[in-house]
């Protein structure tokens, strides 16, 4: 007596592509929340990283290649420094100066703005490239 075979029957071939169609979804829809995860991560953990010193009473000011200042992004007119400095520490009194100046600027013209800077009435911090 040999062993009798069973027919696969359409019902299990179709369960089994269902199941491997389900896994493959499944699959899928993992990677492109991870994906979206990642995306989000990169665009908000540097935003996050460059608000951390405003938080801690930090007011960034940036000496570009170009001799140009930015305070907190904005462009500001070397004249009018001394006056949004003045204004901002009359509103907190916890308030540092951080100067950040661009590696290409010469040392020279970052220590004329750190001459003007130290007689401000914020205190004053200097990052170096």
């Amino acid at each position: 007596m040999t062993p009798q075979r069973l027919p696969i029957q359409a019902s299990d071939a179709d369960a089994a592509a269902g199941l491997s169609d389900a896994i493959e979804g499944f699959a899928l829809g993992l990677m492109a929340t991870g994906l979206a995860l990642m995306t989000l991560a990169l665009t908000v953990v540097p935003q996050r990283l460059m608000q951390r010193p405003a938080s801690a009473g930090v007011i960034l000011l940036r000496l570009d290649s170009r001799g140009q200042l930015r305070l907190w992004n904005h462009a500001v007119a070397p004249q009018e420094l001394g006056a949004v400095l003045k204004r901002l520490a009359q509103q907190r009194s916890d308030l540092r100066l951080r100067l950040v100046s661009d590696p290409q600027v010469p040392w020279g013209t970052v220590q004329q703005l750190v001459a003007r800077l130290e007689n401000g009435p914020l205190p004053l911090e200097l990052q170096l490239p």
